[in-house]
């Protein structure tokens, strides 16, 4: 058998052509060994599969195309329903990563602050005044004004 030692990726396998000749081909995701329900995965299409070889056996029939490049497997058993985002956290999204990505120069920041090298010079001027805007802001009341000129600024800074 030329396939015995023949070893190809997940979702191929191997097949003899006609002078016996291994080479890979994309496994059928419908010839795929039975599974149980604990062996299902997610794929990142938000699908469910039964197994890691129909997932990676699909991913290999869509070769070559977006989708094909897009499906990874997302995470071990059944999809979970996402639910459809609503308006209010459409508009939030892009407040939400600013100051997600805030926090993260901040600590960077602090970290660069004891053992430098994390940040570049440039990068740690630009933060440094991200940071000071922070710590002076969390130190007290402020009034409104100030607060909205703040936020307008460092909306923009970063």
């Amino acid at each position: 058998d030329t396939c015995r030692n023949f070893h190809c990726k997940r979702g191929k396998v191997c097949h003899a052509d006609k002078q016996g000749k291994p080479h890979c081909i994309c496994q059928d995701p419908a010839a795929c060994p039975p599974t149980k329900d604990y062996e299902h995965v997610c794929g990142t299409d938000n699908k469910t599969y039964d197994g890691t070889c129909q997932l990676f056996g699909t991913k290999c029939q869509l070769e070559g195309t977006k989708m094909g490049r897009q499906l990874h497997l997302d995470y071990m058993g059944s999809c979970k329903y996402i639910p459809p985002c609503t308006d209010y956290e459409v508009d939030q999204f892009p407040l939400r990563m600013r100051d997600w990505l805030k926090n993260i120069l901040i600590q960077y920041y602090e970290r660069d602050m004891n053992t430098s090298g994390i940040l570049t010079e440039k990068q740690r001027n630009k933060v440094k005044k991200i940071y000071q805007n922070d710590k002076r802001l969390v130190a007290g009341d402020h009034p409104v004004e100030l607060l909205l000129h703040d936020f307008e600024k460092n909306y923009h800074m970063y």
